[in-house]
């Protein structure tokens, strides 16, 4: 995402620069729409993710049989 919006920024000067080139600026526009577009895909798979890796490791701290705490065969 980083090197679309430095390419967009890229492309939006050089439409500037001269008329015969303003086709880069739509180009930039273009790249903005897709940057805006992945925001919220990037979020939906990086939270849980998040989530998931913060309950691994938490597991992982306090030891396997830590986390599930329901009823064993032996104990029924």
């Amino acid at each position: 995402m980083a090197v679309a919006f430095v390419a967009s920024i890229v492309f939006l000067v050089k439409a500037d620069a001269d008329v015969d080139n303003a086709a880069y600026g739509y180009l930039a526009l273009f790249l903005w729409f897709g940057i805006a577009a992945a925001i919220p895909v990037l979020l939906a798979l990086g939270l849980p993710a998040i989530v998931m890796k913060r309950r691994v490791r938490q597991q992982e701290r306090l030891g396997h049989d830590a986390v599930y705490r329901g009823f064993k065969a032996d104990e029924l």
